[in-house]
């Protein structure tokens, strides 16, 4: 999965906030204090995992500039570039390019089947996670670090060796 490019309608203190031509390597983003590193780390994860609730206390970046609450996020996945745009108060839209619409399963598979907390740990971690090593301690996160490095790419080692002895 690469993150093409992002726009963001409304989320904290962006409005009408477009980056185009990420790298398909790795990008970086560096800041001073209240830059909105961390809101823009929060808006992707939002977009492709979903919007908290009211009651668990967590940050909702309402727009604070305008805007609606969200945007969206041009990802090239399978050979296939798609738009996944996703606003508060509604579902997660994955269309392709050349307009066909993605169901759940097949956004998932997109994805590389891995949900929020794997994405947070793992692909778009900050300070706080480099800091504690304790939060790569999920069996999730491990698995996924273990098939990376074994070169299986998005799946996990148990998928692996479950399908191993199913053809033994």
């Amino acid at each position: 999965m690469i993150i093409k490019s992002i726009y963001i309608d409304g989320f904290g203190k962006f409005r009408d906030y477009k980056i185009d031509n990420l790298s398909p390597k790795i990008n970086v983003i560096v800041g001073l204090n209240e830059a909105g590193k961390t809101t823009m780390q929060n808006f992707i994860k939002r977009v492709l995992f979903g919007y908290p609730n009211n009651r668990n206390r967590k940050n909702l970046y309402k727009p604070l500039n305008g805007g609606l609450h969200g945007g969206r996020l041009e990802i090239i996945s399978d050979k296939r570039t798609c738009h996944y745009e996703r606003y508060s108060e509604g579902p997660l839209n994955v269309t392709s390019n050349d307009g066909v619409k993605y169901g759940e399963i097949e956004i998932a598979r997109l994805l590389g089947n891995i949900d929020a907390e794997v994405f947070k740990n793992v692909y778009a971690f900050g300070l706080h996670e480099l800091q504690d090593f304790s939060t790569l301690s999920s069996e999730k996160i491990q698995d996924r670090l273990y098939s990376a490095g074994t070169g299986i790419g998005s799946g996990y080692v148990v998928d692996l060796l479950t399908d191993i002895d199913k053809n033994k």
